[in-house]
């Protein structure tokens, strides 16, 4: 399936196709850098015709129908590269990239283990491997191949950079902290290095600060801007100091949000849309049922305690921990035939009578079946799911939803505390994230009436004050007996990706209720919105 070695002996070719395939080729980069990306298609078809297996070839037309929308024809010809020989690690890297972008997650860790670290010719691409790796939630390989990189070049900037991610995945916070500082002697202004720093919580913030300040000072772009924003947030929040640290978290969200943009009508019209669900629909049935894997979805908005609950389920020992992984939203992709972004697109829903949700549910549990490592149940966490329910209720018939509720004042601050890259554009200013949580809430209502027995209600609150009760709650609603483990959630090693990746480390914390209280003055929006939890 794949070489042995990404870098093969370059093949011969003949010299009159060898001109036509170059010909065809520079066409095919002159109509992609002019926008013409049917043209550019086209002549790569073309290209194709004379070297049908060439696979750099192969991946270009991938990745310009998935720019172009089109999943089908994107995703069958990263399928026929995967067949094919990788002549480079350029080209390895560039098939790896592909494989994430289309939530291929089992796919990705195959090419990992049949070109393992010390075939690879340079820490810069062992640590891209890393970091696809990671981002697909395969955190112990992506350590492996970060370490292979730290072997090969010990003070390279983007592995210890790397490697300071990790650490905090693994919670081995000491060592993270030591990555990330010895990256920014090499790299004094690295906005994620001060960013992850200040996650961390360490003392001597007011050692920080004033570094944070000058890298800022420098009026670097929109996404580092918001970075270091962030991270002067967080060093002055742990220092006391809640009006300067108001103003940091401010420039942050201006930078974040005009970095990332938040259509506001466009989600109003998803909400609208997902709200037309009927409850014939989803008696409908049509789904894929496997007896050998279960899956329970943990639900909510970000920041209202989705990951302390999958780390309370988990700790049974028949549910392994899926993470947050984007595997309902690929399924999606792939019975729809359309490329999206972002987490659900209003032309899937519009097209959601005419679906396969036999196929939609095996291949969702096709994608997600390595995670659960042999457990008969496995998680998927993403909170954002709460769009998805509809199509998993009907594709997954023994699919249970955790659906997580938290006082939204406390989710909201937390949420404008939180760097979130691409998710949650709404929560970068307090209107947006109080239109999108009253429709968050309009849909939830609207899915418990559709299915009351599949969602299980459970309050943040009820988790840190009475673990091992709503623990048991959460057992039994999954068909399970309760186990002690669930709660002793600071004594499991596994990693842990999310936005609270520090605080699960701490155990269940019982001090984050009204963190909001200490900036109330500038809460204006937020507590107006929500009178009755103020």
């Amino acid at each position: 399936m794949i070489a042995n070695s990404p870098i093969p002996p370059a093949a011969q070719a003949d010299p009159i196709a060898q001109s036509r395939l170059r010909r065809l080729l520079e066409r095919a980069e002159n109509f992609r850098k002019h926008g013409q990306i049917d043209f550019a298609i086209d002549s790569l078809e073309q290209a194709l015709r004379l070297k049908p297996d060439d696979v750099p070839t192969l991946l270009q037309v991938a990745e310009l129908q998935l720019k172009a929308g089109c999943y089908t024809p994107g995703r069958a010809a990263a399928m026929r590269a995967l067949e094919g020989h990788l002549d480079s690690p350029k080209t390895a890297l560039r098939l790896v990239r592909l494989l994430g972008v289309l939530s291929e997650s089992g796919l990705l860790l195959e090419v990992a283990r049949q070109i393992p670290p010390h075939v690879w010719d340079s820490a810069n691409s062992l640590v891209a491997m890393a970091l696809e790796l990671s981002m697909v939630g395969a955190h112990g390989p992506a350590r492996e191949f970060v370490r292979a990189a730290l072997a090969r070049e010990p003070e390279h900037p983007p592995s210890l950079a790397m490697a300071a991610t990790i650490d905090v995945f693994h919670g081995d916070l000491d060592a993270a902290a030591e990555h990330a500082e010895r990256c920014l002697r090499y790299l004094p202004n690295d906005s994620g290095m001060h960013w992850q720093i200040a996650r961390l919580r360490l003392p001597g913030g007011e050692q920080r600060v004033p570094r944070i300040e000058r890298a800022l000072a420098l009026n670097p772009p929109l996404e580092d801007q918001a970075r270091l924003a962030y991270a002067l947030h967080d060093e002055l929040h742990n220092l006391g100091e809640y009006d300067r640290a108001w103003a940091a978290l401010e420039h942050g969200c201006r930078a974040q949000r005009a970095f990332v943009g938040h259509d506001r009508d466009a989600s109003q019209a998803l909400f609208d849309a997902l709200l037309e669900w009927t409850p014939g629909e989803i008696a409908q049935g049509g789904g894929h049922d496997d007896p050998r894997l279960a899956p329970v979805f943990v639900i909510g908005l970000h920041r209202s305690g989705t990951t302390l609950a999958e780390r309370i389920l988990t700790g049974h020992s028949r549910v392994a921990a899926g993470g947050e992984t984007y595997d309902m939203r690929a399924a999606v992709r792939r019975v729809t035939g359309i490329h999206f972004n972002g987490d659900l697109d209003l032309r899937a829903v519009q097209a959601r009578a005419g679906l396969d949700y036999r196929a939609l549910g095996a291949d969702f549990l096709r994608r997600i079946a390595w995670r659960a490592g042999g457990s008969p149940m496995v998680t998927d966490k993403l909170p954002s799911n709460y769009y998805m329910v509809g199509f998993i209720a009907r594709a997954l018939p023994h699919a249970r939803f955790i659906h997580l509720n938290r006082d939204p004042i406390d989710v909201g601050l937390s949420s404008l505390r939180t760097l979130f890259s691409h998710a949650a554009t709404y929560s970068y200013g307090q209107e947006d994230y109080v239109h999108h949580y009253r429709n968050y809430r309009r849909l939830m209502d609207h899915w418990r009436q559709l299915l009351p027995d599949r969602i299980l209600d459970v309050q943040y609150q009820d988790l840190v004050d009475r673990p091992e009760e709503t623990a048991a709650r959460m057992a039994a609603f999954c068909g399970l007996d309760y186990e002690p483990a669930m709660v002793s959630i600071e004594q499991r090693k596994d990693a842990v990706s999310t936005a609270s990746s520090v605080m699960m480390r701490e155990g269940i914390r019982r001090d984050r209720s009204r963190v909001w209280a200490r900036y109330e003055r500038h809460l204006g929006p937020l507590v107006a919105a929500f009178p009755e939890y103020a």
